[in-house]
């Protein structure tokens, strides 16, 4: 089998509920990892938020590059 490098961008919609615009961005940045809610219930209580959807709406690779060992 061949390595390869692929450049790869995922765009998602996050439906969250928060106090306020600055919280709902700040948790949703952090606590949405690889398209899944990364957060316990011990944060979303500490927080104050509960995220109730994650939407992806763009999975696009763009550059692919084989990776030749030693170069």
């Amino acid at each position: 089998m061949k390595k390869y490098s692929v450049l790869l961008t995922r765009d998602y919609v996050i439906e969250i509920n928060a106090e306020n615009e600055a919280e709902a961005k700040e948790c949703a940045e952090f606590f949405v990892s690889g398209g899944l809610d990364a957060s316990t219930e011990k944060d979303r209580e500490k927080y104050n938020f509960e995220i109730e959807r994650i939407k992806p709406i763009i999975n696009d690779a763009f550059e692919v590059e084989e990776i030749i060992d030693g170069k």
